[in-house]
C-alpha cells in the first residue's frame, strides 16, 4: 500500500451552455484528429464548444472558416479534451442544444446553417 500523498490538477471548464433543454449527443463519442486540433488547442486542452465537424477519412476537425455548410456531422466539443501528442481522443459532440455563441470557438454562419434547427444560437 502506497501512503505517499500525490497532488493533482483537476481543471473545471467554463460552461458554453445557455441551458440543458433539448440536449443530445452524437452517440458513441467522436474521434478527434490530434493533429488538427493541436492548432486550436489552449494549453494542450481543446476546450469545450469548439466546433467540429466529421471529414471523409472518419475523424472529426476542427471547423474553419473555409468549411463549407454542408461538412456532415458538425457539432460542439462536449468538454475540454486533453491532447496527447501522437494519439487522437475520443469525446463526446454537443449536436443540438442552446450554446451561448459568445462562449464558442469556431462559430460562424456556415456553421450555424449546418446546425440549423439543431443547435439554437439567437434564443
Amino acid at each position: 500500500m502506497n501512503l505517499k500523498p500525490r497532488r493533482e490538477t483537476i481543471i473545471g471548464q467554463k460552461e458554453f451552455l445557455r441551458n440543458s433543454v433539448g440536449m443530445e449527443f452524437k452517440t458513441s463519442g467522436a474521434t478527434l484528429d490530434g493533429a488538427a486540433f493541436a492548432s486550436v488547442a489552449v494549453d494542450g486542452y481543446v476546450k469545450a464548444g469548439t466546433a467540429a465537424y466529421l471529414d471523409d477519412d472518419g475523424l472529426y476537425k476542427p471547423w474553419g472558416t473555409d468549411t463549407e455548410a454542408t461538412a456532415q456531422g458538425a457539432g460542439l466539443v462536449a468538454h475540454d479534451t486533453k491532447l496527447v501528442s501522437g494519439s487522437n481522443p475520443i469525446t463526446g459532440i454537443l449536436a443540438a442544444g442552446h450554446p451561448l455563441e459568445s462562449k464558442c470557438i469556431g462559430v460562424n454562419d456556415a456553421f450555424k446553417e449546418a446546425t440549423k434547427g439543431r443547435l439554437v444560437f439567437d434564443i
